[in-house]
Parts: structure tokens; sequence; C-alpha cells
């Protein structure tokens, strides 16, 4: 069987009883309602530890999805959270969009990406699964029949993070600037989608659900609400899954003793330990808190 609900840590119970105030009613019958959290790029080493230790804490799957550059300069904590079991796809080597490089490099711009992802995680010693997901969503049948090739699975998503946001965004109506709020990021990780209206999947009522954030400089909120967001998918009786569970129906079991240690690895091998504390939760429901925030910046909007 498949990994069962995981209980949540007393230090996210506000946020579960906030999720269950809002979280609309599990739909009747007994079909099983998964959700797969994943997180993109990998350029910040310290969302990434915040990441697995929010994951470790509920015990909760993710899946990662970093990019080559990512591998690169921080290769000893992604084998160990490798060799936890949390998976670690393909998100190519230097992120690009790849419909543009296949149109001016052909089969092998795309192949080198690709592949150049793979050797790179052997040469490093690094576990990963066969999935791959584009940059920027980015891709065409000529990009996937590559893909194909080297045996990788596409996984896009349903949902997002939307942490990909400027932190300044403008009204449509008024013309007016203001701060991006971290609400609109919880709600677009939580919402529901109808059968057909998403990328990724398409069944009925949503009950397979692949939400997108990344783990970048500027994505605090991201980490900060995923306690909030894995509390929402609890309370609606949905199952945390990783991707290739989700495709494949076959369990993956995550080490959680080696992920707690995974938090703090060093970030290359000899390095010291890196201590990392759970990042401060964000109140899902505040309007008014915004991505600057959530990031300890101070910014006005012209």
């Amino acid at each position: 069987m498949k990994s069962r609900l995981r209980t949540l840590r007393p230090l996210f119970m506000v946020a579960a009883l906030i999720a269950a105030l809002i979280a609309p009613a599990s739909a009747a019958g007994s079909t099983v309602k998964e959700v797969a959290l994943t997180f993109d790029d990998g350029d910040n080493e310290r969302h990434i530890r915040q990441a697995v230790a929010v994951a470790v804490s509920t015990q909760t799957p993710i899946t990662f999805f970093p990019t080559g550059k990512s591998l690169r300069k921080f290769p000893n904590l992604w084998k160990a959270i490798g060799d936890a079991g949390i998976p670690i796809a393909n998100h190519t080597v230097t992120h690009p969009n790849l419909k543009t490089r296949y149109a001016a490099k052909g089969a092998a711009g795309v192949r080198s990406e690709l592949q150049g992802f793979i050797n790179l995680a052997r040469s490093l010693n690094i576990p990963v699964v066969p999935y791959w997901r584009p940059p920027g969503g980015a891709w065409n049948a000529d990009v996937l029949r590559v893909a194909k090739s080297l045996g990788l699975t596409l996984t896009m998503w349903t949902n997002t993070f939307a942490d990909t946001a400027p932190m300044c965004a403008t009204n449509k109506k008024t013309g007016k600037r203001y701060l991006t709020p971290t609400w609109g990021s919880f709600f677009n990780a939580t919402r529901t989608y109808s059968a057909g209206t998403s990328w990724w999947s398409k069944t009925s009522g949503g009950t397979q659900v692949n939400v997108l954030g990344h783990v970048n400089p500027y994505t605090a909120q991201t980490v900060k609400l995923l306690a909030a967001v894995i509390a929402d998918y609890d309370a609606r009786g949905f199952e945390f899954v990783t991707v290739p569970e989700m495709a494949t129906n076959t369990p993956n079991n995550i080490d959680w003793a080696k992920a707690a240690l995974a938090v703090s690895a060093p970030a290359k091998a000899g390095g010291a330990r890196v201590p990392t504390s759970l990042p401060t939760p964000i109140n899902p429901l505040d309007k008014t808190y915004t991505f600057a925030q959530a990031n300890g910046i101070t910014i006005t909007c012209r």
C-alpha cells in the first residue's frame, strides 16, 4: 500500500486548524486523492534544507527537480537527500528553454541538457529518478521525443506556489502597483481544479495533484507556507506521495532518520554540518503579509 496520511507535529497544529477551517468538504466516494509536493531549481541552500526539514517534521514525502548547476554547487547535500530516499529528478543542467534550444541546436542540444544532468548526477554519486520537468514548462513533441529516448517521463504540475511572481504586481483595473501577498501563494498551491483544466492532471475533481514550488533565493514564502499547505491537503483527505509513487503506484520508502540527518549535511564532502531550523510558518489567511516581508526585504512598488 501507499504511504498513509502523516500526522502533523504539534508545531504545525495551528496551521492545521486554520487550514481545516477553510478547506472544502471532501468529495463523496472512495477514490484515493493524492498530492505530490515538488520543488524546482535549488539555487538556495537554506531553502533546500528547510523544505526537507518541514518534510521530516511532518513525515511528508516530497520530490526535488534541481538543476545540474545546483548538483555541482551542493553535491554532498543532494547525495544525502537522495540517499534518504527523497526522489531527485531531472531539471536540465543549465535551465534553458528547451523549445528554443531544440529550434537552435536540434535534438543534440536538448540531449546535452537532459543526458548531461544524468551524467553529472552519476559522476557525483547522487541517486536520481527517471523523471524530468522542462524549465518554464516549455516543451513540445520534439523535446518530448528526445526525453523519451533517454528513458525519462515528463512531469508537469497542476498547482503552484506562485513563487516566481515578482515582488511588485500591478492591479489590472486601477493600474496601481502593490506588494505581492503570500496569501495568493497559498491559494494557488491549494486550489482545486476541474478535470481537463490543468497542465498535467486530467483526473476528475483533482484526485491527482502536483504542486510546484521553488527553492531559490527569494522563495522564503514557499518553505514558510509549506506546513500550512500540508495541513490543508491533510484536512481534505489527500495522501502525500512522491512523483514516482504517483506515476507507478509503487510505494516510495523514505528513510526519515536519514532525511533528518540530510537537513544539516555538509553542502560539499568534507565540509562542516549546517544546523538548520524549521522556517517560521506564515499565517496562510493573512492577506497583508507579502513576499518581500517573507524574504526580509524592504521594497517600495512604483
